[in-house]
């Protein structure tokens, strides 16, 4: 009977831990990728070969990953591309953010929006015993910045059952991803958070907004 009575309460145990922040490190050789596409403000696209992790951006775990783009000139993001893992249901929504850069890391939010509803769409692919989505979505508001200007582009899942984790690969791009485990109050490095410097799998899209002097010059020949 006592040992039952035990059996019990490490079954309770289980059920009630907290999910872990991360899939786990995979070890595949990195392929560097590059895509170049018209309107594109942020190009990280996902490459199965590629991928090495996924880490929680869910906000009923209180997550929130940020990873840093620099676009040239000015301009704005209306189209958000990312590549996730849903554990248990696909969100219905996202937390966006765009934070200036410390120095050190994701500083001040310079502009905080929601999301309209996500596109998801399995990809057939799967790994840790799980499918891996697509999605695309809006966000409620354009996300504008100023050329040359580092900024950290930051999200967290809202609605849906279980951990989401957002996948990524090994640091390619520029700087390495960060990890807020309250929601977006404190941040560290994916190298002090899981033991390896990680990137996001995204593509951010919109449009320029800057007028050059031969843009300008064009816009003056048509009157």
């Amino acid at each position: 009977m006592k040992i039952t009575a035990l059996i019990v309460v490490l079954l309770a145990g289980l059920a009630l831990a907290a999910p872990p922040s991360q899939l786990g490190h995979l070890n595949q050789e990195l392929i560097p990728v590059g895509v170049s596409l018209e309107d594109v403000i942020c190009s990280q696209p996902f490459v199965f070969a590629n991928l090495v992790n996924g880490v929680g951006f869910s906000q009923p775990n209180s997550w929130m990953i940020a990873d840093d783009f620099t676009y040239a000139v000015d301009g704005y993001i209306d189209n958000i591309e990312i590549w996730a893992i849903y554990a248990s249901a696909s969100c219905t929504g996202f937390n966006i953010q765009l934070r200036s850069d410390s120095g050190s890391g994701p500083g001040a939010i310079v502009q905080s929006t929601t999301s309209g509803t996500p596109y998801h769409e399995n990809t057939g692919l799967s790994q840790w015993g799980y499918a891996i989505w697509y999605t695309e979505v809006a966000p409620t508001d354009n996300i504008t910045f100023t050329g040359g200007t580092k900024y950290w582009f930051a999200m967290q899942t809202t609605g849906g059952a279980g951990a989401h984790y957002w996948l990524c690969t090994s640091q390619t791009w520029a700087d390495q991803t960060y990890f807020s485990q309250d929601n977006g109050g404190s941040w560290i490095t994916s190298q002090a958070a899981w033991g390896e410097a990680y990137e996001q799998f995204m593509i951010l899209s919109g449009a320029e907004t800057s007028l050059t002097r031969d843009s300008w010059g064009a816009i003056k020949s048509l009157f």
